[in-house]
């Protein structure tokens, strides 16, 4: 325990160390009734005009385009930022840990080096460890009352479009509830307004038309 103990306060390993410290901060003060889950939950808002040539097969044949495909293949937007967030920087945290003891030998350059890998590997192992909790999260979401969202307006949080899956807000009942969308025939922008129209089930996404601000 203090070998682990001083490998964590190392300087290769201290700011992922202080990272997961703080983590656990905000996971003691929700377990106290302090804070709730959602406190410091962050919209991960993506401008249209960012331009990202990736595409990323979110639902089967549902894409998803730019860094908002990217966000959303890795649950953030589906499962509660600081969840997320969560388990990517234990995992950080975990694998320098590993790499710095066997193969850094205290060597910041190393440490340095190996940001990216860590980042990307830690990425991987968070989409997989999360992903069966987006179910538990969206029935959560829903759980107070089934929600017909079929004629509502909602206001796009991330844009859409035909084939392309983003998010929208809709107010409901004094409360604002995300859901995710798709344009029936032309792309849609972030902030602007939809009219829901139908319901895929079965990709649990709404179809959206657009309506004049």
């Amino acid at each position: 325990m203090q070998e682990l103990f001083q490998a964590a306060f190392s300087p290769p390993n201290i700011v992922f160390t202080t990272l997961l410290c703080l983590v656990l901060v905000y996971w003691l003060t929700v377990f106290m009734g302090l804070l709730d889950i959602g406190a410091v939950d962050i919209d991960i808002d993506i401008d249209a005009d960012i331009d990202v040539d990736v595409d990323v097969d979110v639902d089967g044949d549902v894409s998803v385009g730019g860094l908002s495909g990217l966000l959303l293949f890795f649950n953030f937007g589906r499962v509660p930022f600081m969840v997320v967030l969560s388990f990517l920087i234990l995992s950080m945290w975990s694998i320098s840990i590993v790499l710095n003891y066997y193969w850094g030998q205290g060597s910041l350059g190393f440490a340095a080096l190996m940001v990216v890998p860590n980042l990307a590997a830690s990425l991987l192992i968070t989409k997989v460890v999360t992903s069966p909790l987006v179910p538990v999260f969206k029935k959560l979401d829903g759980a107070e009352a089934p929600v017909d969202y079929i004629g509502q307006v909602c206001t796009l949080t991330l844009s859409a479009g035909p084939g392309d899956l983003g998010q929208a807000e809709v107010r409901y009942n004094g409360t604002n509830l995300l859901i995710s969308v798709m344009g029936d025939k032309e792309q849609m922008k972030k902030g602007e307004k939809g009219l829901i129209v139908q319901e895929n089930k079965e990709k649990s996404y709404f179809i959206i038309q657009k309506l004049d601000n």
